[in-house]
């Protein structure tokens, strides 16, 4: 018991295919003997009605012989009555003392000028000859009490005193059992068992005009011959074949047991059931012969019905056993490639689970399996996209954070500073310069709030001041158009998404020598989005640069940080995707001498923004 505990336990317990492998044998093996059950009944089946029709067959040829032989018994009675000359003579040789029977032949002989007669004797004496199943015949006359013994060898005269049985008994015991063995007990023992075992048809003889009972005939059927003539016709020599009387003496027996016995199952050959209880459990088939008063039997011994299977059974052993082997290593191998994968899919998981992101499934096939190892696979790469992007935010949080906090060192001191030289400049008449640094100042002090987030208006606002210090530079020579949708003022937006490209169009394409530099800032809400357009008659650029720029905006985000001086297009476009999302970014469209259109869409967001 321990054993199979310590057998499940390292082998099924934690082994799903295992188990999947073992239920499987187990139904196979059912299935499979349940099959081989099944063809087994049906062949044992099939074998007993095949060896039961054989011998229904052998017993039909039997019956039909021995009715033709019955048949020609009577066919021999009746021309003693049809023959009216024989007739006659048979009557008066029964019914006259015997010298008197050979006057009246011989006065015959005489009249019928030397020829003889028609005779019972001749006629007897050539049925003998020509049937050799019949050892005797005997002729009883009823009025003169004596038996008359005839066979091919001899006849004799018998009369009451020469006969130890009661003659008149034997007689009135004839009409009702026609057919007897011949036994010790029988009327002329002596003078017939020479002839061997005998079976012996009495038939009555009566005048055919009065229809007096004035003897009988008796014919004794040689059971050798019956015997030969049987074995002759059987086909099936397996079965036991019985023939017998109607009280069951056995006049053939074809294993030679019962010979000239009473059969002692004589009772249970006529039970109507499957299988008979003989010497043991046995098919029977009984079957009546006729007028003859015999019963002919066929036993089929369930032994035999056995070892007629023997080779059946082996061999059903032999395939059964052969698909069993079979149907387990094809299982077995089936299943063997699937638990591979499941211990190469388990062997990553836990790869994965120790950190290696590199883990990565190979399996052949288009199964559920190949799905899981490709969930998986998909799995570690966005993970691997995951973890890098939080890490590269990270970093970049932490840039912004320091330029945050370069962007504070000592705020109050910058302000004071350069409201310090604001009054300077004012005291001095240089108002436009002391405007400048005021609006300089306004911007510094917006730069280094820590508010992350601000309102169109707001970055509106800021980007104005911003161009209108460059407009105070260049006097005048730049033109600038704003636009503010009203139902956009208060969605809220990064900071600094729109100065970067304002920067962009006055670092590359503002023209310091015309006085036509124009830029149109607007700001409109489509639906659920907004919408910044910055555009310019500025120097535009060339298809390739633009190219350039357009492939850049479309590829991934780097792992570079987003400080410097300018922030660039480019960085724009990443903050914008790293907050909204990659339906949200920028777009640029430009011409050399064209001027240049940059579009920022950024969704529509009421309130504080969460990030």
């Amino acid at each position: 018991m321990p054993s199979l505990k310590t057998f499940y336990r390292i082998h099924l317990k934690k082994r799903m295919f295992n188990k999947i492998l073992l239920f499987y044998s187990i139904v196979m093996v059912l299935l499979f003997m349940g099959v081989s059950i099944l063809a087994y009944q049906y062949y044992e089946q099939r074998s007993v009605r095949e060896q039961t029709d054989r011998v229904l067959k052998d017993l039909d040829i039997v019956s039909v012989n021995l009715n033709q032989l019955y048949e020609r018994m009577y066919s021999a009675i009746q021309q003693l009555y049809t023959d009216a000359a024989v007739n006659e003579d048979l009557t008066y040789f029964l019914s006259h003392e015997y010298e008197d029977y050979l006057k009246r032949r011989l006065n015959q002989y005489i009249r019928s000028s030397g020829t003889e007669p028609k005779n019972f004797d001749s006629q007897l004496r050539s049925f003998l000859k020509d049937e050799p199943s019949i050892a005797n015949i005997l002729l009883y006359s009823k009025g003169e009490r004596f038996f008359y013994f005839m066979n091919p060898r001899t006849q004799r005269f018998y009369y009451p005193s020469e006969i130890p049985q009661d003659s008149p008994g034997w007689f009135d015991s004839t009409i009702n059992h026609q057919w007897l063995p011949t036994d010790q007990r029988s009327v002329l023992w002596e003078a017939r068992k020479d002839s061997g075992p005998v079976y012996s048809y009495t038939h009555v003889l009566k005048d055919t005009v009065s229809l007096q009972k004035f003897g009988a005939i008796v014919f004794d059927l040689n059971t050798d011959e019956i015997k030969r003539l049987v074995e002759s016709k059987l086909k099936d020599r397996g079965a036991k074949m019985l023939l017998m009387t109607s009280g069951g003496q056995v006049i053939y027996d074809s294993e030679n047991r019962y010979q000239g016995q009473i059969y002692p199952y004589w009772q249970q050959l006529h039970e109507q059931q499957d299988w008979v209880e003989l010497e043991e459990p046995s098919k029977v088939n009984v079957l009546t012969i006729g007028n003859t008063g015999m019963t002919i039997a066929g036993i089929i011994p369930k032994s035999r019905i056995e070892q007629s299977m023997d080779t059946i059974r082996l061999s059903l052993i032999g395939i059964t056993a052969l698909c069993i082997a079979v149907s387990f290593m094809f299982t077995f191998t089936i299943i063997r490639q699937y638990s591979k994968k499941i211990r190469k899919i388990v062997t990553h998981i836990r790869r994965l689970q120790e950190g290696d992101l590199s883990a990565r499934i190979v399996l052949t096939g288009e199964d559920e399996l190949q799905d899981i190892s490709q969930n998986f696979n998909y799995m570690c790469d966005r993970l691997e996209t995951y973890i890098d992007q939080v890490y590269r935010s990270e970093i970049k949080q932490k840039n912004a954070e320091l330029v945050a906090m370069q962007a504070q060192i000592n705020p109050h001191f910058l302000y004071n500073t350069l409201e310090s030289i604001r009054m300077k400049a004012i005291t001095s008449g240089a108002r436009d310069v002391g405007q400048m640094i005021y609006i300089l100042a306004a911007l510094f002090r917006d730069m280094i709030r820590k508010q992350t987030n601000v309102t169109l208006a707001e970055e509106m606002e800021m980007n104005v001041m911003y161009l209108k210090l460059f407009q105070y530079r260049f006097e005048n020579r730049l033109e600038v158009e704003t636009c503010l949708d009203k139902n956009a003022a208060n969605c809220q937006v990064v900071k600094l998404l729109i100065q970067p490209v304002v920067e962009n169009y006055l670092v590359h394409g503002f023209r310091p020598e015309s006085d036509s530099n124009r830029i149109a800032v607007s700001m409109t809400r489509e639906e659920e989005n907004i919408v910044v357009r910055v555009a310019d008659n500025g120097k535009g650029m060339p298809p390739e640069r633009l190219a350039e720029i357009r492939k850049r905006l479309a590829m991934k985000p780097d792992s570079g940080g987003l400080g410097g001086d300018s922030l660039g297009l480019v960085n724009v476009n990443e903050r914008i995707r790293s907050h909204y999302g990659s339906d949200y970014g920028l777009a640029i469209d430009s011409g050399p001498d064209q001027g240049c259109e940059v579009m920022l869409k950024l969704p529509a967001i009421q309130g504080e923004m969460l990030l």
